[in-house]
């Protein structure tokens, strides 16, 4: 089965391996978490959903565990089958979460075992086989940890900066040179302010909007440069000094907007 978003599944399977691995006493506090994160997979919901359909959940539950009004004895029998399995377990998971079943004394009657505790018994005999179905739907490794998950967001985000950056190339081209030279012309005009001997209001504003220049390169928004450009324009009036290298990022702006219109060959 492919999953529209396998990162949520795989979340799932590190919180399946936690609950597995962990010590704790408070088993329905430990399932609040597990689920939690459970929850928060669509794909895995609608597995669930579907695995749930035509399921008699009390007449399931009781085919599965049953205790012998005669001897006491309890006795259990699970479905062999994934999709029973998986409806299975929701069903226990939800019982005990609502405190339908007692946890306690669910463990103790019907997950006794001599080599395990009821709370190792209950893991490995329905924690388990429930992850282990989940992941052989989806075909994953069932010992997924969160270094993996944090190494394929990780990837994930490259893939995705590239893809943009390809995109970008393709919908602006040479736009990195084009960066390069508006930055290269934005300090040689705060270099040149600096000599400015007398502080002014404008000047402070003309200096924002060239160090807003220079952001704005920084995150490569084109559009953004261009129209602090055209504030440039007025704010710079009064600074015959740096007049040229305004109308150098004029220029470079214009020639490349030509550019992309076909006005000039690469």
């Amino acid at each position: 089965m492919e999953a529209k978003n396998i990162l949520d599944v795989e979340k799932f399977v590190v919180a399946s391996n936690d609950m597995l691995t962990g010590k704790f006493l408070d088993l329905n506090k430990r399932l609040e978490k597990f689920l939690s994160v459970m929850t928060k997979s669509e794909d895995i919901l609608e597995l669930l959903s579907d695995s749930l359909e035509d399921f008699d959940e009390e007449i399931e539950f009781e085919k599965a565990f049953s205790v012998d009004k005669k001897t006491g004895s309890a006795s259990v029998h699970l479905p062999t089958d994934d999709k029973g399995k998986l409806a299975i377990s929701v069903t226990i998971f939800n019982n005990l979460i609502n405190e339908k079943l007692n946890a306690n004394q669910f463990l103790e009657t019907f997950f006794q075992d001599k080599k395990m505790t009821p709370m190792q018994s209950f893991l490995e005999k329905i924690v388990r086989p429930y992850r282990d179905v989940i992941c052989k739907i989806f075909e994953l490794d069932t010992d997924i940890s969160a270094d993996d998950i944090k190494r394929q967001i990780e990837s994930e985000k490259m893939m995705q900066k590239e893809a943009e950056k390809k995109a970008e190339e393709e919908q602006f081209p040479h736009l990195d040179e084009l960066l390069k030279e508006i930055d290269k012309t934005c300090n040689q005009i705060l270099a040149l302010l600096k000599f400015e001997k007398k502080r002014s209001d404008i000047l402070d504003d003309l200096e924002f909007v060239v160090n807003s220049i220079v952001q704005a390169c920084l995150k490569r928004d084109l559009m953004v440069i261009n129209g602090l450009v055209i504030g440039l324009n007025y704010v710079s009036k009064k600074f015959k000094n740096v007049r040229h290298l305004v109308s150098d990022l004029n220029s470079l702006i214009y020639d490349y907007y030509e550019f992309l219109a076909g006005g000039v060959s690469e």
